[in-house]
């Protein structure tokens, strides 16, 4: 007779007996050392052994010691070269190795790629149903990933999956606060764009503001300050966003601090101003900046004065022959990051104190041959190139740039941060010389001690030592005055 209980247990055994055959199946039909070498071979970005080793029965849906499946491994980006990581990416998937698995942390495969700013892969997962707004064991999504790490592209894309801005981690942070904190300022603006708000209360004991200095990227510091943010936050141990940039050595952060209205005379828990703090450091243009003594660099060799009232003085000009090359210095009536995002170029909205109207970019015109009736002709914006035949000018613009600090162990690190700059380029002509004729040169805008220096071989400018030429130069839109420069 069949009782109940004989009836269960042979019911349990029953519903068990497909799945412990299928783990038969599977050690049976999975070879373990080409399930190995599958995983090495993703690891190590080897399309070819990767398809060898399921070729000779991988299993796909194996996992490493950390839990990533086969499709983390792809996704996350290795050195698969074009396509490659495309074709391995969609085979795992035909394998049904499962766009949802995590791995120990809690990840998937869409946020791993969104950690590394592997677009392709992102937008390959998602094709396939991957969740945008999963989240690990801390509580991130593929958005927090992507914001945190800088990756504008991934961000936009997931922005456009209807990834969700608002969505916070256990400890309380969004995208955009993590965007600014890390001065990713690329990614916070695309996610203000989205409808991100930059909070009004501190988010992990800081303010936006304060986050955003820390981060030293001075778009971001752009955004919390198109907010009208209370500018005398302080970080845990007091110090406010302008002592905060000028400690790290960000002029520019400080500059645009100033500009929105912070006071300098503010204050540490040690009863340190901003001043205090830059001179702790050595940033001796910050030091100038914040009204303490402006250590000058040297102007050597023939100089020329153009007057600029608009740039609140005399620009002093100085051309240096040092062996064959020429060294350009000039020095504004105030230290170089003064005016950088104070003019009319690249001008943010909270900029209401410390701007000038007009540019501050100069240039120098060189008549090689001393005769003002060859070489170039006036035209109606540059009335000043007349006669000459070579330039140096440059151009005020945006952009990212490396930034340089140490790490809570001193350790070097880098990272991409925005900031205004000008940039240096050489004319013959009018037409900028191409990269066949600089060779190895480069020009290069350099801030030397708050004064724009640039150094140029002769040859490029066309001068011969012992030869005279004619230079004209111009400060912005002052001058413009002329010099004879004997090389």
């Amino acid at each position: 007779m069949l009782t109940r209980q004989t009836f269960a247990a042979l019911s349990l055994t029953l519903l068990l007996a497909p799945a412990c055959a299928a783990v038969a199946r599977s050690e049976e039909t999975h070879d373990p050392e080409a399930t190995q070498a599958l995983l090495a071979a993703l690891a190590e970005g080897e399309k070819d052994d990767a398809f060898a080793a399921l070729a000779k029965g991988a299993d796909p849906l194996a996992q490493d010691e950390d839990g990533n499946t086969t499709l983390m491994l792809v996704s996350q980006g290795t050195f698969f070269f074009g396509s490659e990581e495309a074709e391995v990416l969609e085979a795992l998937v035909k394998a049904q190795v499962p766009v949802e698995a995590k791995n120990k942390l809690g990840q998937t495969a869409l946020m791993l790629a969104a950690r590394e700013g592997e677009e392709d892969s992102l937008l390959a997962l998602l094709s396939h149903g991957a969740a945008v707004d999963a989240k690990d064991t801390d509580g991130w999504t593929a958005l927090l990933y992507a914001a945190y790490n800088g990756h504008s592209r991934v961000v936009a894309a997931l922005l456009d999956a209807k990834a969700d801005v608002k969505t916070k981690d256990t400890n309380g942070w969004d995208a955009l606060t993590l965007a600014l904190s890390e001065g990713r300022g690329g990614a916070a603006e695309k996610l203000v764009a989205a409808g991100a708000v930059v909070p009004t209360a501190p988010v992990n004991r800081h303010a936006p503001l304060v986050h955003a200095v820390y981060g030293g990227d001075l778009q971001s510091v752009r955004i919390v300050l198109a907010t009208k943010p209370d500018l005398a936050a302080r970080d845990v141990d007091g110090w406010s966003a302008l002592a905060l940039a000028a400690y790290n050595g960000h002029p520019q952060i400080a500059m645009e601090l100033l500009r929105a209205g912070i006071d300098p005379s503010l204050k540490d828990s040690e009863g340190k101003t901003a001043l205090d703090r830059a001179i702790q450091n050595q940033y001796d243009e910050i030091v100038a900046l914040l009204g303490g003594p402006w250590t000058k660099p040297e102007m050597a060799g023939t100089r020329v004065t153009v007057p600029c009232p608009v740039l609140g003085g005399d620009v002093q000009v100085a051309f240096e022959v040092k062996d064959e090359d020429l060294v350009v210095t000039t020095l504004f009536p105030k230290p170089l990051s003064y005016y950088l995002g104070g003019g009319f170029t690249n001008r943010a909205d909270s900029a209401i104190r410390y701007t000038y109207d007009g540019s501050v970019a100069p240039a120098y015109h060189f008549d090689t041959d001393a005769n003002p009736k060859t070489g170039r002709k006036a035209d109606m914006l540059d009335k000043e190139v007349a006669g000459t035949e070579t330039s140096l000018t440059y151009m005020e613009y945006g952009t990212s740039v490396t930034h340089y600090y140490k790490g809570n162990n001193d350790e070097e690190l880098s990272k991409p941060v925005f900031a205004n700059v000008l940039s240096a380029d050489l004319e013959k002509m009018g037409e900028t010389l191409d990269s066949e004729t600089l060779g190895d040169y480069t020009p290069e805008a350099q801030n030397v001690q708050g004064a724009l220096q640039t150094t140029v071989p002769l040859r490029l400018l066309g001068l011969a030592k012992g030869k005279p030429v004619r230079v004209v130069a111009m400060a912005g839109r002052c001058g413009p005055h002329e010099v004879t420069l004997t090389p």
